[in-house]
């Protein structure tokens, strides 16, 4: 009986939940993707990755509908960052957590932005955000194609 109850456990939860697969015009999208190219200032490489990862961790606890990767450069020399957000507004509050967070600091200490670029329709109230703050950003619409959500 416990083997039966075994097999249906595992039956069950091996089977795939269908999902429905949505392709958006990027015009038709609110979703906003920063792009930054970082370089690491010469921080040992095992620094980097420690606090990509910590970072990545933090982010990913605290906003969950968003998508937060780095990827570092063999060398360890640069980092890039691509954060997605459901819009603008939520890009601009990612901006407030992180300026008022405990990793501002620390991640100017490793990192120097050598560009950023917003992929989306940012909003005017983002883009004064950003240059309130110091950031300056190159903003496109799209690079062509779709967004599949």
């Amino acid at each position: 009986m416990k083997k039966l109850l075994l097999i249906l456990l595992m039956i069950t939860g091996c089977q795939n939940e269908k999902k429905e697969s949505h392709i958006l015009m990027n015009s038709d999208s609110e979703e906003i993707t920063f792009i930054l190219e970082l370089s690491t200032k010469d921080n040992p490489i095992k620094d980097v990755e420690e606090f990509t990862q910590y970072l990545s961790d933090f982010i990913a606890e605290r906003e969950p509908s968003s998508v937060y990767g780095y990827f570092v450069s063999s060398d360890g020399k640069k980092v890039s960052l691509i954060e997605r957000y459901n819009n603008s507004e939520d890009g601009k509050q990612h901006g407030i957590d992180f300026i008022n967070g405990p990793n501002f600091e620390k991640f100017f200490e490793m990192f120097e932005i050598e560009s950023f670029i917003t992929l989306g329709k940012a909003s005017d109230e983002f883009k004064i955000f950003a240059l309130e703050n110091g950031f300056e950003i190159e903003y496109r619409e799209s690079i062509g194609g779709y967004v599949r959500r």
